[in-house]
């Protein structure tokens, strides 16, 4: 979060003075950068404190997670609601792969560990979940897609 400082601007007018007789100086916000600054990469596409990579070719599940990984990012985990919106925006007209997996008795485990809370459907019976235009859903994990990475945003990405 960036601070706000106060500085007063000279003008050519004199003080203003307010109705409790007090003197007002014509002020603006000038916005300070902090000592550290978080950048995506180029390429990348920044939501809050997480950066996206929406890939342009077509692989396959396991083949999107390693290509992710290698990025140093991992497969994306909704969290979400906002962050649903934000991948349903930038994902243009193709399907892609996320880092959502479901099990036999369709109890989903996301690529960091966490259980799948329902807190969206998913349509099918396979066990790679990604995301079309009507929500999430899952193939057979050998089906080729585009797919999308989610890193946390770095300091050693200072531009």
């Amino acid at each position: 979060m960036a601070d706000i400082i106060t500085v007063a601007t000279p003008t050519e007018e004199a003080p203003r003075i307010n109705n409790s007789n007090q003197r007002t100086d014509t002020t603006k916000q000038v916005t300070q950068r902090p000592s550290t600054w978080y950048f995506c990469p180029d390429g990348w596409i920044g939501l809050k404190n997480n950066c996206y990579y929406f890939s342009k070719k077509e692989i396959d599940w396991n083949s999107s997670r390693n290509n992710c990984l290698t990025r140093q990012a991992d497969l994306t985990v909704i969290d979400t609601t906002e962050e649903m919106e934000f991948l349903r925006q930038h994902k243009c007209t193709s399907d892609l792969w996320i880092g959502l997996e479901m099990t036999e008795n369709q109890k989903g485990k996301w690529v960091n560990g966490n259980v799948f809370n329902n807190s969206f459907d998913v349509r099918g019976n396979e066990k790679c979940a990604y995301l079309s235009d009507d929500g999430v859903a899952t193939a057979r994990c050998y089906t080729e897609r585009k797919w999308v990475c989610r890193s946390k945003k770095n300091t050693s990405w200072k531009k």
